[in-house]
């Protein structure tokens, strides 16, 4: 069955987007079938894919995505009578292909204004989505790309997801991004009872040349006891100052340097995934 997997971070600045568009067309281009859902209200992963495949019509996401509701905000939308139950659009009709093996669920700026976290019917609409549409059968891998900020759409990503990665920019506030990640999903699994794994970490625009400074970071980032039991990723990403003009758009997988670093990413992480399912089973032999 496919995996679905957050990409999140509670501190912004960190490439969180960059590295979910990144593995996501790297797999998709090895053959793998992958889905994305843009559940950040920036919708930053949305434009960064839109940008690359839908190029050519410049009114693409108003009038194909927009006007025909095919974004994510249909997914947290509320029913016109309280007699009547929601329902659920399938993936079809909510998704943007891309290329043969990626689709898009785009995200929308419009989750700013419906954000109600009290309303705890909305935490379980991704997953239940995941579920309704077989999603899992259909997909090697479904990324969700979450917003860096405590929201019900956060919760339902969590919810919805088997693994959750970090990227982590090395500087002197990281920790309390990692701090507050950390707490906020330690008791979503205590609530809700989630089988909800942590990947590992992935340090994000590391310098080539790393002066001594960050490395002391790096140091003593590594040694805080909150993060005690997470794995840091042996691959990471290099600062490329050819993404931040943008050049060939914001998918890190047009500059030949930047695809290297999310090959090695992918590869690890998907190694990481088959560590854990092999894990898995042989404690359910062993018990």
């Amino acid at each position: 069955m496919g995996k679905v997997i957050s990409i999140i971070n509670m501190k912004g600045g960190v490439g969180k987007t960059t590295l979910c568009v990144g593995i996501s067309d790297y797999l998709a281009e090895i053959g793998k079938k992958v889905l994305l859902i843009d559940a950040d209200p920036q919708f930053n992963a949305t434009q960064s894919l839109l940008d690359q495949y839908k190029a050519s019509d410049n009114s693409f996401y108003t009038s194909q995505v927009i006007n025909k509701e095919k974004t994510i905000f249909r997914l947290f939308s509320t029913t016109e009578s309280l007699t009547k139950a929601y329902e659920y659009p399938t993936v079809d009709e909510l998704k943007v292909a891309l290329t043969d093996n990626l689709d898009l669920i785009c995200g929308d700026l419009r989750l700013v204004l419906s954000n109600n976290s009290s309303n705890a019917r909305f935490a379980k609409r991704i997953k239940t989505f995941i579920d309704k549409g077989n999603l899992k059968d259909k997909y090697d891998y479904i990324f969700i790309d979450c917003p860096p900020t405590l929201t019900i759409y956060t919760d339902s990503s969590l919810i919805a997801s088997d693994y959750y990665l970090i990227p982590n920019r090395i500087d002197r506030y990281s920790i309390i991004g990692i701090d507050s990640l950390q707490s906020a999903i330690k008791g979503l699994i205590s609530e809700e009872e989630l089988p909800l794994k942590c990947l590992g970490i992935v340090y994000t625009m590391v310098y080539k040349n790393p002066p001594q400074k960050q490395e002391d970071l790096r140091q003593s980032f590594e040694s805080k006891k909150s993060l005690e039991g997470i794995d840091i990723f042996s691959s990471q990403t290099t600062f490329y100052k050819s993404i931040q003009f943008g050049k060939l758009g914001a998918n890190p997988t047009n500059y030949i340097k930047a695809k290297q670093d999310i090959i090695a990413v992918s590869r690890e992480l998907m190694d990481r995934i088959e560590k854990e399912e092999k894990d898995v089973q042989r404690s359910n032999i062993i018990s």
